[in-house]
């Protein structure tokens, strides 16, 4: 139904601030947030340069097949 790319804030210690990615999926059983870089980042420029990875590249396509693979695991 929906897919979004995420950007959560994590801290702002000390100026270092921190960021998760996640993708996000809605569908009509439940909605699943899955960490897109596996860790968090400081750089500011992050969600962009994967959002257009996304979208220009075959990242979408990879990026649907886990959160597919992930919704699978949780209903069985």
């Amino acid at each position: 139904m929906k897919i979004e790319l995420r950007e959560y804030k994590l801290s702002n210690i000390n100026e270092d601030e921190k960021f998760s990615i996640v993708i996000y999926l809605k569908t009509d059983l439940e909605d699943i947030e899955l960490d897109y870089l596996g860790k968090p980042t400081s750089d500011k420029d992050k969600l962009e340069e994967s959002f257009n990875f996304l979208c220009h590249y075959n990242g979408l396509s990879s990026a649907l097949n886990r959160l597919f693979i992930e919704l699978d695991s949780r209903i069985k």
